[in-house]
């Protein structure tokens, strides 16, 4: 999995997912964290979820791919279902999927 961003600091693009987010029901669940390196996205309901995307430079562009998931017992059944969400509000904050 890995989406683009026009080029900004990691802070920026989390307040575009997050505002992205919402009022839906996601938001109270998911939690995002930048670092230099890499975008941190966890999932916390009925056990703790973690994605790891590693932050690349493109260009004009940040690129995230997918370094690591760590899923939690209870979430395995609905890992697609969240992860096609979570896709769905990066794409409308601004990013592409690649």
């Amino acid at each position: 999995m890995k989406f683009r961003f026009p080029k900004q600091d990691g802070k920026s693009i989390i307040k575009a997912i997050e505002q992205a987010l919402g009022g839906r029901s996601l938001a109270d669940m998911v939690k995002f964290e930048a670092t230099a390196a890499n975008l941190v996205v966890t999932i916390s309901k009925l056990g703790t979820s973690t994605l790891t995307f590693a932050r690349s430079d493109a260009g004009n562009e940040v690129e995230y791919a997918l370094k690591e998931e760590k899923i939690a017992f209870a979430h395995k059944a609905f890992k697609d279902e969240v992860t096609q969400k979570l896709l769905n509000v990066i794409e409308k904050a601004g990013g592409k999927l690649v």
